[in-house]
């Protein structure tokens, strides 16, 4: 067995809970963007398409029973990427930066968060040669379009996660 873990991944076809594609669709939609406590909490990012080609290079090269980290080494304030994911919403969509901004509401940290989730790759660069192929923000850009482009993608999961629910 050879493992993996990874940091937060963002990309297209995300389920549309997570951080990334809930401010995205909230912005679309002029909802309210909701920042966890100061929104200084640090997380570290990885497109989907380069945690997809970590995980098949650690499955073509990786060594029996060790285990990889895979990380974007992008490491970001949730505030700072709301901001700069603002900016590219604006950018392509042609909404006002600030009518985004003022989306923005601070709501109560949940219990136990935590500050920061930062992950050492170095293993599967050194060892295996593994690199990113895509720069943080052009992922960002690429995402925005995805949801800005994938309305109907978008409605048939949130139909079928009601569904589930009912």
């Amino acid at each position: 067995v050879t493992l993996t873990n990874c940091s937060n991944n963002y990309g297209p076809y995300q389920f549309p809970e997570k951080l990334v594609p809930v401010m995205i669709l909230n912005m679309i939609e002029d909802k309210p963007l909701p920042v966890y406590g100061d929104g200084k909490n640090i997380r570290d990012w990885l497109y989907v398409e380069d945690h997809n080609s970590a995980v098949w290079t650690v499955m073509q090269n990786g060594v029996l029973g060790q285990t990889y980290n895979i990380g974007g080494e992008n490491e970001w304030e949730n505030i700072k990427l709301l901001d700069r994911l603002i900016d590219l919403v604006a950018e392509e969509s042609g909404k006002s930066s600030a009518s985004l901004r003022s989306l923005i509401t601070y709501v109560k940290d949940r219990p136990g968060h935590d500050r920061r989730y930062a992950i050492d790759c170095s293993k599967l660069k050194t060892e295996l040669g593994w690199r990113q192929s895509v720069t943080f923000d052009e992922g960002l850009r690429k995402t925005v379009r995805w949801y800005l482009d994938n309305s109907g993608w978008i409605n048939r999961v949130r139909i079928s996660r009601c569904n589930y629910r009912a």
